[in-house]
């Protein structure tokens, strides 16, 4: 049976497919100023099990699409995508996609018991209508500069080392993160990182909410560089992966640590990997960290001491949202 929008449309939904993917990119056009992430992403989530994408039609003409990963064991999803055709917003459609998707969850993902979802809090209108659907959990700074090949890190990224810090040992890849490892980074989490509805810790992976344990980092290391540095007793934890865009290759970077001086170390590293291997792009790297009182001084780093370019202003956030099926 079709749904109607508010202008009396007959919608339609169905599940997305390879063949959808110039319809898809049609209506995402624009989006996010030329760095979204859905031309990159969008057959893999096509072909994972896991992610369920869901277009909305009028007619034969898709106006909109929602897709949503399964996580942890099965008890939960996290809203990965959302768009709607420029023509059609403000129609209700996203509102129709998300209720089709959620009625979709329970009779066909029974084991679904919450869902997350985030937003960037300069966008004020998405900010209102989450708060109104769903329980805020948390927000983490997040820090967005670009920069073109021809700087002096990027043509000679060993330079970047006369930035590290005295006194600290280097990142190293994570191996194998036990319960101990996952206890001891949660204390740099943001303040309600553990206010979910399990109670259990939360970091952010790229803009998507994961429960920190074991299990979850194991499987992101799939699609992720993650490292780790132990000094005197503290481990910290950060995550990035890269990905070209329609106009530029993101860098995306969260880091959970105690302070300055190891956020430093761990971000270096990250920037020298992604310019080692890719010289010639131009990169918008984004930083997440938990602590909010860093936000002026990795402005400050990315600004003067890196000279990129500032694309958000400070005191940005990555807010995290919840809610039960």
């Amino acid at each position: 049976m079709a749904d109607r929008n508010t202008t009396g449309e007959d919608l339609t939904f169905r599940l997305a497919t390879q063949s959808d993917y110039d319809a898809v990119m049609s209506i995402s056009e624009g989006v996010y100023e030329g760095r979204d992430y859905l031309p990159a992403f969008y057959r893999s989530f096509v072909d994972d099990p896991d992610v369920i994408v869901f277009l909305a039609l009028v007619g034969s003409q898709v106006v909109g699409l929602r897709a949503s990963k399964i996580t942890e064991n099965g008890t939960a999803f996290i809203v990965k995508a959302a768009r709607v055709a420029p023509d059609w917003r403000g129609q209700g459609i996203d509102g129709r996609l998300s209720l089709h998707q959620d009625e979709w969850m329970r009779q066909n993902r029974p084991t679904v018991k919450y869902k997350r979802s985030t937003a960037f809090s300069l966008a004020t209108g998405v900010v209102e209508s989450m708060n109104k659907k769903m329980r805020y959990i948390f927000g983490m700074p997040f820090i967005e500069y670009q920069c073109g090949p021809g700087l002096w890190w990027r043509q000679d990224p060993a330079q970047l080392a006369q930035l590290e810090p005295t006194g600290l040992p280097d990142v190293v890849p994570l191996q194998d993160a036990d319960d101990d490892f996952c206890t001891a980074v949660q204390k740099w989490l943001p303040a309600g990182a553990c206010g979910g509805y399990d109670g259990k810790p939360v970091i952010l992976v790229d803009w998507d909410p994961y429960t920190l344990s074991p299990t979850n980092l194991k499987r992101l290391q799939a699609n992720n560089t993650i490292y780790t540095l132990n000094h005197e007793g503290e481990s910290s934890l950060s995550l990035s992966n890269t990905y070209l865009s329609p106009t530029v290759r993101i860098l995306c970077v969260q880091i959970y640590s105690k302070d300055f001086p190891t956020v430093l170390k761990h971000l270096l590293r990250h920037l020298k990997d992604t310019s080692h291997t890719y010289r010639s792009d131009v990169l918008c790297v984004g930083v997440f960290v938990p602590q909010c009182e860093l936000d002026d001084t990795i402005h400050d780093l990315c600004k003067q001491t890196l000279q990129m370019e500032q694309v958000h202003p400070p005191k940005a956030q990555a807010l995290v949202y919840e809610s039960e099926m």
